[in-house]
């Protein structure tokens, strides 16, 4: 970002000029077009603003948040994650910023829980299915590591190794020759 400034007739201007492809809204406006996507029930806004990952970004946008709309951008993104797994990873940086910045408001209302019971469902079944994964990754590692030990025992000799384990055997032979002659 540069900051560019002129003097124009005794007022200085000073302008922010950034490209449109990395300008990133202010937490402000990105908030108000959260709150919008959120009320017209806009997929394509709600995902342009989730596309935002830095985390002070995000920490300022949902500390400019309604308490109002908390819960429904909540189940978006747990919709999003059921849809796509993949996701959950950079939209959790998203979720883990509304507990905290929202925290008592979710831990004061009682009817928030029965609300999240999909994101509670999502979690549970995410954390049922990590040690079945992780076992299954031993494994394949394990499979792995037999295979690429057994390409090195049956790799055929290339001709220069066949010349250096060759002139290895003569300087063992020299060796043993001329250890032979001093004794």
């Amino acid at each position: 970002e540069a900051v560019v400034s002129t003097q124009s007739t005794g007022f200085e201007i000073a302008m922010l000029s950034v490209s449109s492809s990395t300008a990133v809204p202010a937490p402000d406006s990105l908030a108000q077009m959260l709150v919008q996507a959120l009320n017209a029930q806009d997929h394509a806004l709600l995902e342009e603003v989730l596309h935002y990952k830095k985390s002070v970004t995000v920490e300022k946008t949902i500390g400019r948040l309604p308490i109002s709309h908390v819960v429904p951008l909540i189940v978006a993104i747990t919709e999003r994650i059921e849809k796509k797994p993949g996701r959950g990873g950079e939209l959790s940086i998203w979720l883990r910023q509304l507990f905290i910045s929202h925290r008592s408001y979710l831990i004061s209302s009682p009817d928030v829980a029965s609300q999240l019971q999909p994101l509670y469902k999502l979690i549970e079944m995410q954390l049922n299915n990590y040690p079945k994964l992780t076992k299954l990754q031993g494994k394949l590692e394990l499979l792995l590591q037999e295979k690429k030990s057994d390409e090195e025992i049956t790799a055929p000799l290339s001709p220069v190794s066949l010349q250096e384990e060759e002139d290895d055997e003569e300087d063992i032979i020299e060796s043993d020759e001329s250890d032979a002659m001093s004794d």
